[in-house]
């Protein structure tokens, strides 16, 4: 496979580009690329070659066999069409492949309607500064494959739906940009590899990806995407999914169902900030044990996911602001799993949250750390605004808010601020576990008297809080010096 691909593309957007122009034939091209592959090892046969009064090439009953039996495709016809500098490829609704990998034997078929693949990569001259692109499109798009009696891939299965791809590189400019819509995306597969078996189906909504990042001259080059000089931006969405799955390891078996709402993925490195944004609208699934395991099916559920990082890798000259955004919302775990520790419904089923929202501004030289500095001078961190922490669980919460900023002037930073903390129903959670016998009688002990020697009642039941303070003249807790 690797040798077929490296013929493909060395001999096609290389070398043959200089012949092409000079013939400004498709035909000249094509036959270059055959014999490329053919001097590599790989056998490429064809029933007919017809060349169109529009320069255009067709092969039927193409077959492209590398070496060793390592990789075949077949294919009832394959056309090119020449426009100027572009080329459009056309191919027959379906296409078959087989071969082995490690031993193992496939085959699959990708069916097909209306699919169109134009690219000047072919006919631009070798020493072009134009634009390389590539488009792809087709109305239907499926990869199909396996064998049920097989011991390894039973299935294969791919439905894209209607899919679009487009794909630019500028060689004179240096960056890379593209896109991929596909109107839905169905898998299964069933396998059994190394002892290991999983059976798989899952059916997502539209999906989509966009990709734009300069391309570096080299490793060194590539530090360019810390200091800013580079810059590189990937973003995703996908719609509601659905998904049936059982695995078998190491002789344990499980099986998982359930749903997932719509998601994005956005990572970025602009201006030497890196930023990392994920979103999902939450799952509900249900995990059932194989025969044997004496644990009941469990239920879990998740109302909705985000977390946002910001970090200012590029922030060598000046102070930018960092950022840890983290939410957890209404995590649920179904009654089967906590009847196991619970059964008298002692401890609060309510929904779990974590929820981080914290900034700064530091002072970050990422290059100074990569290039084999002090990573402890590499970072210098300014204020810090703690917006929420919070962590709710089981009837009881945490919950911290405060700011602080910091002296630097000596080798350790000094925060000046201050840190509230809400604490409630920690008393009661606690007493209930250890009642269970989940927690140790003495450590719970040890828990609370920290708490109340740190902290004061508030004014509800079970609740303490406390505001922790950094001053020049040491640490208060609730105004009182800690020793």
């Amino acid at each position: 496979m690797k040798k077929l691909v490296t013929a493909f593309t060395t001999v096609a957007i290389v070398s043959s580009a200089s012949y092409a122009i000079a013939q400004n034939q498709l035909e000249t091209t094509l036959d270059l690329v055959v014999r490329g592959m053919m001097d590599d090892g790989t056998d490429v046969s064809y029933g007919e070659r017809i060349i169109g009064g529009d320069g255009s090439v067709k092969y039927t009953d193409l077959v492209i066999a590398a070496p060793d039996g390592e990789f075949s495709m077949s294919l009832d016809w394959l056309k090119g069409v020449p426009s100027g500098s572009d080329v459009t490829f056309t191919v027959s609704d379906t296409i078959d492949f087989s071969g082995q990998a490690e031993g193992v034997e496939f085959s699959f078929e990708i069916q097909s309607s209306a699919l169109e693949l134009t690219t000047n990569g072919l006919l631009r001259e070798a020493m072009s500064t134009e634009d390389v692109t590539v488009i792809f499109s087709a109305d239907k798009f499926i990869v199909d494959g396996g064998d049920p009696q097989s011991d390894v891939l039973r299935k294969l299965f791919i439905d894209l739906g209607e899919v679009d791809f487009n794909l630019l590189v500028s060689t004179e400019e240096m960056y890379v940009e593209g896109g991929f819509d596909a109107e839905k995306m169905d898998v299964a597969y069933d396998y059994t590899f190394e002892g290991q078996s999983q059976d798989v189906e899952q059916t997502t909504g539209a999906t989509t990806l966009s990709f734009e990042f300069d391309i570096p001259e080299d490793e060194e080059d590539a530090l360019g995407y810390l200091d800013g000089s580079k810059s590189g931006v990937f973003k995703m969405n996908s719609g509601a999914s659905e998904f049936v799955t059982s695995m078998v390891a190491d002789g344990v078996a499980v099986e998982m169902e359930g749903t997932s709402g719509e998601g994005s993925i956005l990572l970025e490195i602009v201006d030497g900030n890196i930023t990392y944004d994920v979103n999902a609208d939450g799952f509900d699934m249900v995990v059932t044990p194989g025969a044997g395991m004496p644990i009941p099916p469990v239920e879990i559920g998740m109302g909705e996911m985000a977390v946002k990082l910001v970090i200012p890798a590029g922030a060598a000259d000046a102070p930018a602001e960092m950022v840890i955004d983290i939410l957890f919302a209404d995590l649920v775990i179904g009654e089967g799993l906590w009847s196991m520790i619970d059964p008298n419904q002692t401890i609060s089923r309510d929904p779990a949250q974590l929820d981080i929202d914290i900034e700064a501004l530091v002072q970050l030289d990422a290059m100074a750390a990569v290039g084999g500095g002090d990573p402890t001078s590499a970072a210098t961190i300014y204020s810090l605004d703690i917006n929420q922490i919070l962590l709710s669980l089981a009837g009881a919460s945490i919950q911290v808010d405060g700011a602080a900023t910091f002296d630097n002037s000596g080798q350790i930073p000094m925060p000046l601020g201050s840190v509230n903390i809400d604490m409630r129903g920690i008393s009661t959670l606690a007493n209930k576990l250890v009642a269970l016998g989940l927690l140790d009688q003495m450590q719970a002990g040890m828990a609370m008297g920290m708490m109340m020697a740190f902290g004061k009642p508030g004014a509800e039941a079970d609740q303490f809080i406390s505001e922790i303070t950094f001053s020049e003249n040491g640490i208060l807790a609730n105004g009182q010096p800690i020793q």
